[in-house]
Formats: structure tokens, sequence, C-alpha cells
């Protein structure tokens, strides 16, 4: 089953450089820069929409999650043929917008930090709903095989809502306070990072039942910290990224089974997946640079430097 939030890679990556208000344009072969457009704030991070055409990407507003400078409510609208800015949607409110994702619906779901929500978003319209979990949500995950959104809300849980009604079902416990969260390709596994220790997750999430937790062995653990993941197109490989920690490690996802760990440069934040199934992409935010590495070893096979503060990045066709 296709994953419209995490599809095989394609010839072309989009990068966000969130703290010089940038994207940039890459061919994936080669990794020459194509294109670098202005933003109008910064951008933290993208979904695409089911045609593959826009990318549809989040205007936190500058600084950090508790230091924030000047929060935002906006969302950029960007036309992948011609590389170029298209619109803005306006929130409505001063939400500080963070994850998103698309829905098989045409529907744009993002977090909203400030509301302590998550928003629902048509954009043929602009019209937008508003979900309250309650706390401040930062990340989501939708599973369409389930019909679920999960939102990390850096609690010791995670909320689940029906993707049909807009409403919150469920609460799943876990040990520790959420970070980063991810679905598998199949939308039946659904994995957690936490925060305040160094593993994550595994949670089915059709039973919303933890099944395990995962151990991440990181050469230098400090706690809290953000911590990312992310699941290879394939359903082959899960990888994880410990930001302060400057870490990175990869896990085969069937029996989640350490594959290999290594250092990164300062700050590793988005995961992507490269075209073919064998490489992915990691930016590391505060050195400015992209690494390409090998998922079956995590061989660092090349790197890219990029504009301050990158964050996500998707190879797209």
């Amino acid at each position: 089953m296709l994953d419209l939030n995490n599809r095989p890679g394609g010839p072309n990556l989009i990068v966000t450089a969130k703290t010089a208000h940038k994207v940039h344009f890459l061919d994936a072969e080669t990794l020459t820069l194509a294109k670098t457009i202005d933003m109008p704030g910064s951008t933290h991070e993208l979904a695409l929409s089911a045609d593959g055409r826009t990318a549809y990407g989040t205007v936190y507003g500058d600084g950090i999650f508790t230091r924030r400078i000047n929060p935002d409510r906006r969302i950029v609208v960007i036309d992948l043929p011609s590389q170029s800015l298209t619109r803005v949607i306006d929130l409505g409110e001063t939400y500080a917008p963070h994850g998103v994702m698309m829905d098989e619906a045409g529907t744009l779901w993002c977090s909203a930090e400030l509301g302590n929500a998550v928003l629902a978003i048509n954009p043929a319209t602009d019209k937008v709903q508003r979900v309250d979990v309650g706390s401040t949500a930062h990340w989501l995950a939708i599973s369409h095989a389930t019909g679920k959104v999960f939102v990390s809300v850096k609690t010791d849980f995670v909320v689940v809502i029906d993707l049909a009604r807009r409403a919150i079902v469920d609460r799943i416990k876990v040990p520790h306070l959420t970070e980063g969260l991810a679905i598998a390709p199949d939308g039946g596994t659904l994995y957690v990072c936490a925060q305040t220790a160094a593993e994550f997750y595994v949670i089915d999430a059709r039973s919303h039942a933890v099944l395990r937790t995962v151990p991440v062995d990181e050469v230098n653990a400090k706690n809290p910290q953000m911590r990312r993941v992310r699941v290879s197109p394939d359903n082959r490989y899960v990888t994880v990224a410990s930001h302060q920690g400057s870490h990175a490690a990869i896990y085969a996802a069937d029996g989640v089974k350490p594959i290999a760990s290594f250092p990164t440069k300062k700050g590793p934040m988005g995961f992507g997946f490269a075209p073919g199934g064998e490489r992915a992409y990691l930016c590391c935010h505060d050195d400015a640079v992209v690494f390409e590495f090998a998922l079956a070893d995590g061989q660092i096979t090349r790197t890219f430097p990029t504009a301050d503060g990158c964050e996500f990045i998707v190879a797209y066709h």
C-alpha cells in the first residue's frame, strides 16, 4: 500500500532551510543545486499533494519549541514543476504549525502548537477545522489503513484521532515523554521516540498495544532531547536521529533489530529516502549539511551543504 506521506524517492530533492527562510531544489542523482527560493518565514516541514505537484510547508516562526520568536500562522504552497511559491494559506490564528501530513481525501493535517490542537485544512478552500488535543501538538502521523491520526504531544501518551470523524478516540500511554513518531507504509505499526530516555516504542496501530521498547545505543546519551524516527517506503528499515547527541541509528523493520549507528554533524533532524530504496538522507540542522548514507550499513556516501537550518528533505518525482 502506497503511503502518500512516505512515497518511494524520485529524481528531485526539496530541502527546507528554516533558519535562512529558504527552500532548496536539487538533482537527487548528482546532488547539484537547481534552485533556491525564499520563504515568507521559517518553514519547517513539508507534505506533498496526492498528484505530487504541490508541496505544503508549515511556517512555524523563528526560534524553537519553548523558545519561539514571532510564532507564525501560515502554510506555504509550493508548485513543484516550476519550483516556485504560489500562495500562502492563513490559518486564522497564531498556532506555530509544525508537523504536516496529507490524507487520501486531500485534507492537509498539521500540528498547532500554540493552540494545543491539530488542524484539518481544505487546500481548495483554505477552510480550517480545529481538533483540540489538550496538550502541545508537535508531530503527527496518518495511518490510512486504520483511518487514524496519531499525535505526539510531548507528554507520556500519544493522542489518537479518528480521521473521518475528526475526534479523539484514544490516548496511548507510553513510559516516557514523546517526541518524533512515524507510521509504517502499510499503516499497521506506529513508532514513537521518547524524549527523556534513549528508546523508542513499537505500537500496534489497530489495537494501540505497545508491543516493545527498543533501546537507542547512543554514544553520548543526553536526556531530555529531541529524537526523530522514520520508516523507509519499502518498510525494510527504521531510522532514528538523536538531535543533541549527534547520532543516527538504523534498524531492520523486521524484528526491529539494530543494523548500524553512526555519529553525525551537529543537530540531526529530518530523514528522507533516495530513489532505489538503498540510501537515505539526514538533515544536520545546526551544521547546515545533509548526509546521504547507505541503509544497509550506515556508511556515509555523500554530503552537501545547505543554507542555515536544514530540517526536512524529500525526494520526489
